[in-house]
Formats: C-alpha cells, sequence, structure tokens
C-alpha cells in the first residue's frame, strides 16, 4: 500500500512538471488555442480556417478573442478602443508558427487573398518581409503602423 501512494506520488509530481514545462516561461502570455474549421471569429463570427491569416489576443483579465484575419483583429479593436489587451498575436505566414504581433513584421497588399480580404501577411523575419513587400509593391510595417493605417486603405478585394 505504501508503495502504491508513493508511486502516486511521484506520477503526480511527474505530470505536475510536465505542465510546468510545457506551459511556457513563467508569466509569458501565450495564444489561445485555435481549433480549425470549428471556432468562430470574434469579429465577423466565421470559421477560422487558415492558420497563416489567424489572430488572436489576450486582455488583462486573461479572456481570449481569435480571429480569421488579421484586419479582423485590428477591426475588432477599433471598435473596442477600451479594451485592455495583454499580448497581441498573429502568425508568420511561412511557417504558421506563432509570434507577438509586436514582433512581426507585416505587409498589405490586395494581391494576398485573406480570409476576409484585408490582405495582410505577418512574418517573424524581416528578410522574408521585406522580398515579400517588394514582390507585391508595398512597404514592411511594424504592429504599431499597420494599426495605424485606415482600414478603407486595406485591401477588401471585391
Amino acid at each position: 500500500m505504501k508503495i502504491a501512494r508513493f508511486v502516486l506520488v511521484i506520477i503526480h509530481l511527474l505530470m505536475t512538471g510536465l505542465l510546468v514545462a510545457c506551459s511556457g516561461p513563467a508569466g509569458e502570455v501565450q495564444p489561445p488555442e485555435i481549433h480549425y474549421g470549428e471556432d468562430l471569429c470574434d469579429a465577423c463570427g466565421m470559421l477560422i480556417s487558415e492558420a497563416k491569416f489567424a489572430a488572436a489576443s489576450v486582455d488583462q483579465d486573461g479572456a481570449a478573442h481569435k480571429f480569421d484575419d488579421i484586419g479582423d483583429l485590428l477591426d475588432y479593436y477599433a471598435g473596442h478602443a477600451d479594451a485592455q489587451v495583454k499580448a497581441y498575436f498573429v502568425h508568420d505566414y511561412p511557417s504558421e508558427k506563432w509570434l507577438r504581433a509586436e514582433a512581426a513584421h507585416f505587409i498589405a497588399s490586395p494581391q494576398i487573398q485573406t480570409p476576409m480580404a484585408h490582405g495582410i501577411a505577418a512574418y517573424a523575419d524581416q528578410a522574408a518581409a521585406e522580398a515579400a513587400a517588394q514582390k507585391y509593391g508595398v512597404k514592411v510595417m511594424t504592429f504599431d503602423e499597420l494599426r495605424q493605417q485606415p482600414m478603407s486603405s486595406m485591401s477588401h478585394m471585391p
């Protein structure tokens, strides 16, 4: 009986350690999990289906918001100016890995076909963003610069 209890305690400690190890650095905000083809965009209500264009945010109170297009994230927060956002997340266009929006490099072009036709793509690597910008004839922007752009200047292709 003592051995079984000891084994249970060891298993519990190992599981706790595993959970802590997988949760990221202490205090670091993590992007919410998106279930593609199931979760709905908080801005437009459509299914989120493409990771390379999906975006998310986490508010100060821990509430998570999910978006099918980076432009929808921008639209949502333009209408919620009082929101207390702790972190914004976007996907690196080439790898589809999450990254903080503040660290990303963005391009916007009507030639980039995104779910809601905003035409915005994010890049973790500045050189990749510059190459894409050159291809589309646009400039690379930071997240702050992107947020200053009027949404009417983003594509919204027919």
